[in-house]
């Protein structure tokens, strides 16, 4: 019987929850936020706190619940036309009648904060709106100053005032680098969760973090989530993968990896001789992988990558499979003009279309963004294989090993879980450092290529090749394999004009 973790942690009795729109939010507070619960965002300048404040109220909007925004320090014009370039349209839930936009920006003393705040407190009894956000508390502290009327304004208000009619008030304060606390200290103390967005640099780029400080109703065993503002989705929370959702492998549909690694005949062949070849092709009925596995192949680093990878995609295109190339190493027109040549050496049609190749430069994205991209590739195209080209380039990225490894890790689940079969290339320069590696037991196979120099003597019997030994670290077989690339039949389609 399959028994779900996250079972022993989760309330026996679950309040009724609101949806704030933000996906990965939602599922690690179990469905949202508590109908009527009080929620404070804080953080530094420029992480989010307003889109953040914004997805929470327009999904008010795309449920038919009336919303308001209540904003001291944004005009109504900048906000409504930086919410459109997200992709939240709020004049039309506006025009709907599900939207009102307070703009309070030249409220400057008590009184007139007092009549604003009484204002609203008449909107939302008169409209019965039921998500409330407050742009922000931070604004009014300035104004008020004394902290027992701040306690007093925000207890009456949101929540001894909204909190019974089930209005849930999401409170932006702002939150100064190195502060330990938000605002007077008070704020954390009345609310029913504290959220804090703010800035992590690595390497020269920024990235998004909302760490959970406090989350009543729902158990918190990770604090700090990695995320992204993105145009459609807006608030892109990147969440550990559970090893629950795996489906399991399909050994009904396998693939041979002799076809995947040689299928290209008259460019690679297995063993030297006919004793070895026949030898190599009786062990290839052995090695089968289940769809969906995930292959890490070490290269050695004098064997260049790209006469693997096109080796390897070649012999993939020939058995009708659709491929993605992602590369960190390698141009898309490099990989592009391989792939041709070694069409030409199996005759294969001009016409046939190549994969689609992503080439990315690795040091100009944070760690989440790269395994993002990758994601966001793997569901634009559907591929049923992913090459991952150049897999040690990303070490550079991250400093931090274990985030390097937890971020592989959730990509090999996020390729299983869509039934992607995923075959990643890293250069490594033994086979001992390869069975070595960290995050060599997350695939299900490992494969190392090495070459064999051969002398020069030997080479006037036969044609130009790259002598290379495959070592297999198969669940059925450890196996070490002689294998010939026919670079001279490569050299010859590949210069032809």
């Amino acid at each position: 019987m399959s028994i779900d973790v996250r079972r022993f942690y989760t309330p026996k009795v679950l309040p009724e929850t609101v949806p704030s729109g933000i996906e990965g939010l939602d599922k690690i507070l179990l469905g949202g936020f508590p109908r009527g619960a009080v929620v404070l965002l804080a953080g530094n300048p420029g992480t989010g706190k307003s889109t953040f404040a914004a997805r929470f109220v327009y999904e008010g909007c795309r449920r038919g619940e009336r919303s308001i925004y209540l904003n001291f320090v944004e005009p109504r014009r900048d906000f409504y036309d930086h919410m459109t370039m997200l992709g939240m349209d709020f004049e039309e839930c506006e025009r709907k009648g599900l939207f009102h936009y307070m703009e309070a920006v030249t409220i400057a003393d008590e009184d007139a904060l007092i009549t604003q705040l009484e204002d609203l407190v008449k909107l939302v009894m008169e409209t019965k709106a039921k998500r409330v956000a407050i742009d922000s508390i931070t604004a009014m502290l300035q104004i008020v100053k004394v902290p027992s009327r701040v306690r007093e304004l925000l207890q009456n208000i949101f929540v001894n005032g909204f909190k019974p009619h089930q209005v849930t008030t999401v409170l932006i304060a702002e939150h100064p680098y190195g502060a330990k606390v938000v605002g007077y200290g008070i704020e954390e103390f009345i609310v029913d969760a504290v959220f804090i967005l703010k800035y992590r640099l690595s390497r020269g780029k920024i990235q998004r973090v909302l760490e959970i400080r406090k989350a009543r109703w729902a158990p918190i065993h990770q604090a700090e989530f990695p995320f992204r503002i993105k145009p459609g989705i807006v608030i892109d929370i990147s969440l550990p993968e559970e090893p629950e959702e795996i489906p399991p492998l399909d050994y009904s549909r396998t693939i041979s990896l002799c076809d995947t690694l040689f299928r290209v005949h008259g460019l690679v062949e297995l063993g030297i001789g006919a004793k070895e070849i026949t030898r190599a092709a009786s062990i290839c009925d052995y090695l089968h992988i289940a769809k969906g596995s995930q292959v890490l192949i070490g290269v050695s680093p004098v064997i260049h990558s790209t006469l693997v990878l096109s080796t390897i995609a070649s012999s993939l295109m020939l058995m009708g499979e659709d491929i993605l190339i992602v590369s960190f190493k390698n141009s898309s027109k490099s990989i592009a003009d391989m792939l041709e040549c070694s069409l030409r050496v199996v005759g294969s049609p001009d016409e046939k279309p190549l994969p689609n190749v992503v080439s990315v430069n690795p040091t100009v994205y944070t760690l989440v963004e790269l395994i993002d991209l990758i994601s966001s590739a793997i569901d634009q195209f559907k591929p049923s294989i992913l090459l991952v080209d150049g897999l040690e380039a990303i070490e550079v990225v991250e400093t931090r090993k274990e985030r390097y490894y937890a971020s592989l890790y959730n990509l090999l689940v996020r390729s299983k879980k869509k039934g992607v079969t995923g075959f990643y290339l890293y250069s490594v320069p033994s086979r001992v450092q390869l069975k070595e590696l960290p995050v060599t037991p997350l695939f299900e196979l490992s494969i190392y290529i090495e070459a064999n120099p051969r002398s020069i003597v030997e080479y006037e019997y036969e044609p130009l090749g790259l002598e290379t030994s495959m070592e297999v670290y198969h669940p059925l077989i450890h196996v070490k394999i002689p294998v010939r690339f026919r670079t001279n039949n490569l050299l010859q389609f590949c210069t032809r004009v």
